[in-house]
């Protein structure tokens, strides 16, 4: 799996990072959960019916998951240099320029185990932030693809594109991480940048064909 080695730059990755922010809005909302949940168990508790004592113990079964689905799994996705070490890099590029950002549409190989043929998607993203880029249609964008999945699955559910620029401020890293990507993938980009309004109304990634692919990426 192809991944970029660099240091992130934390204080950068804090002001910019919009994943981080939409982690921040995830526990926020795990918590109000969570206080209802408890405040519930704890008024059924004072009703000393056995039923009671059977929800009320359903419902602080609930707060716990609530507390590591909300709370605890987003502080781990949070280690930005173990998110950028681990996860694969990927191409994306510019498509649309919008008043208050861009939206990106990324190249991702979905398949989960890499000794099968590759499934290749097209995954959208809007952004507000993009620093060391040009707001301009075809703009390359590398990123890492943040993924997760049913078990089981074959494929990745969900593919999230996370810019190298939200962990990186040089320059000549955002560089390399362009040139580290197969020129043979953001062609296949550029030829599929018009498909990226049809990615976005899509409930899963456009998955494109064999006949759509070089041999390269076959």
């Amino acid at each position: 799996m192809r991944t970029l080695d660099f240091l992130v730059d934390v204080p950068h990755a804090r002001r910019v990072n919009e994943m981080l922010a939409d982690l921040r809005r995830v526990q926020f909302s795990a918590l109000i959960v969570i206080a209802l949940l408890i405040g519930g168990a704890v008024g059924l508790f004072m009703v000393g019916q056995p039923w009671a004592f059977v929800v009320a113990g359903a419902l602080l079964v609930a707060a716990v998951g609530m507390g590591y689905a909300g709370i605890y799994a987003p502080r781990q996705a949070s280690d930005l240099q173990k998110l950028y070490n681990e996860y694969e890099l990927v191409p994306a590029v510019v498509t649309a320029v919008r008043p208050r950002g861009v939206t990106l549409l990324a190249l991702v190989n979905v398949v989960r185990d890499r000794s099968r043929p590759p499934v290749w998607a097209l995954v959208p993203r809007r952004v507000q932030n993009l620093p060391g880029h040009e707001r301009r249609e075809g703009e390359r964008v590398a990123c890492v693809a943040v993924t997760s999945g049913a078990p089981g699955s074959k494929v990745w559910q969900q593919v999230r594109p996370v810019p190298i620029a939200w962990g990186a401020r040089d320059v000549d890293v955002l560089a390399r991480a362009v040139r580290a990507i197969p020129h043979v993938e953001w062609e296949v980009l550029r030829k599929n940048m018009v498909r990226t309004e049809e990615a976005e109304k899509s409930r899963t990634y456009p998955i494109l064909k064999d006949k759509e692919l070089p041999p390269e990426l076959r």
